[in-house]
């Protein structure tokens, strides 16, 4: 079970910043959530050296999977 909002993309951001600082790689991938005016309409799919592809977006209340383009 995951809690929302405790830092968790955060975290892997940030342990992943210093292992480069010590010369290791990281690779993969995170969600970020996208908002627009306050409210959640989506999520993208973010890989660790910054390419960023549409993962989902809320379309008239219904959920849009999106073809990603990473």
């Amino acid at each position: 079970m995951f809690v929302l909002g405790v830092g968790k993309t955060t975290l892997v951001k940030k342990v992943c910043d210093k292992l480069e600082e010590m010369n290791f790689e990281c690779q993969g991938f995170y969600t970020e959530e996208v908002r627009e005016e306050g409210q959640r309409v989506g999520f993208d799919v973010v890989t660790m050296d910054g390419l960023r592809s549409p993962l989902a977006r809320i379309v008239d209340r219904y959920i849009a999977l999106t073809t990603c383009l990473l």
